[in-house]
């Protein structure tokens, strides 16, 4: 580990991180404090500037202001911009913000490295920086970018994308199925997984060969997550065993799903909770089941395997092309498929505990956040000498 003064101080170009104002994912920000470790790692949050009326719409209402903030050690200071409506020209103003930025990095100095979490707009940003100050960046490509890298009118964001994508050092995705997406784009690009604790590893003491199965899901209750298809699923069951269905997480779809349960007292919503009830909830579990689609790795999936859970998502997104298919984890492409997996799993308790058991080593092996950090630390180093030689 480098001392203080010798750290490389690398750039985190990063939309989607909580705010004071707004509780979103926080990968990007434990990536960031794992890192910290190794590099002098700061936080440049792209916000969306909305003037007055617009600004009154409940989206721009939870935009970090003018002031830095910091998350621990983290420093996180926000570059506001304008987003125009629709997709076509949404980033067209973004090139005007290249003062500003030169004017954010003014007060700590050029960074060493740029890593943006997003290719739209957070790339653009990096690319800017990379032209001006020849600075080597990394991108790391969602899903959200997707829209604009398939766009069929070649809009200015499709040139805007390629760009961003042509001049990055690495491209950076979480799943199989945007890795081979880029490829048939012309991009080359490296899968690279989040992680979990290794005190979030719970091994089952027992397998459970009973007649009573627990499953659990851990989302927000909103159309692509399919929480529908999980409760439609465990109605219709009308098989031998006792089954329990436990429902975590808030959100618009939350008094619909409760109609669509209403008589059936195996169903259970727990309403939003916290990250330890989580780990106990999963430790309770056997199937964990999230049919979601849009997904760009889905960390809930892997801390489901780190609980030996059985695991049902989707094919061509989230941890699709990290856990083998019918040997650690099924992946569903439509509601009977997910009905049929779900069944399966819910009766054969051989295949169930041998499936939990496979997810779970492939996870304690793979997929620590130790494992994962000293990849993104090589990987950093690599970039780093070679600007520098």
């Amino acid at each position: 580990m480098p001392n203080e003064s010798n750290k490389k101080q690398i750039l985190f170009i990063a939309s989607n991180i909580p705010t004071p104002k707004r509780k979103s994912n926080k990968v990007v920000i434990t990536i960031a404090h794992q890192l910290s470790q190794w590099f002098d790692i700061s936080v440049m949050h792209p916000a969306e500037f909305a003037p007055f009326p617009i600004s009154l719409m409940k989206k721009y209402k939870d935009i970090a202001g003018k002031n830095s903030w910091s998350d621990g050690t983290i420093q996180i200071r926000p570059l506001k911009y304008i987003r125009l409506f629709g997709r076509k020209h949404s980033f067209l103003l973004l090139p005007y913000v290249k003062k500003r930025l030169n004017h954010y990095l003014n007060p700590n100095g050029i960074p060493d490295l740029v890593h943006a979490h997003y290719a739209l707009p957070d790339g653009y940003l990096a690319y800017m920086i990379n032209q001006i100050h020849h600075t080597p960046y990394i991108i790391s490509f969602r899903d959200s970018d997707i829209k604009f890298l398939t766009d069929p009118r070649k809009s200015y964001n499709a040139n805007m994308m390629d760009k961003v994508l042509s001049n990055a050092k690495k491209i950076i995705v979480h799943n199989g199925a945007h890795q081979e997406l880029l490829s048939k784009a012309g991009y080359d690009s490296i899968i690279m997984a989040h992680g979990v604790e290794k005190d979030f590893l719970r091994p089952k003491e027992t397998v459970n060969t009973s007649n009573n199965i627990v499953i659990s899901t851990v989302s927000e209750l909103i159309p692509r997550k399919h929480i529908d298809w999980i409760i439609n699923a465990v109605e219709e069951y009308k098989g031998s065993k006792n089954i329990t269905l436990k429902i975590a997480g808030r959100g618009a779809l939350r008094i619909d799903l409760e109609s669509l349960s209403r008589g059936h007292e195996n169903i259970q919503f727990l309403g939003q909770i916290d990250h330890g009830k989580v780990d106990e909830l999963l430790q309770q579990s056997d199937i964990f089941a999230l049919p979601s689609v849009n997904e760009t790795f889905g960390l809930v999936y892997l801390e489901a395997t780190a609980h030996q859970n059985a695991v049902i998502a989707t094919k061509g997104t989230g941890v699709w092309g990290h856990f083998i298919d019918g040997d650690e984890m099924f992946y569903c492409d439509s509601y009977s498929s997910f009905k049929e997996m779900l069944f399966r799993l819910i009766d054969d308790n051989g295949l169930r505990n041998q499936m939990a058991l496979n997810a779970f080593i492939k996870t304690k092996d793979n997929y620590s956040w130790n494992t994962i950090i000293s990849k993104y630390v090589s990987l950093y180093e690599a970039f780093l000498t070679e600007h520098n030689s």
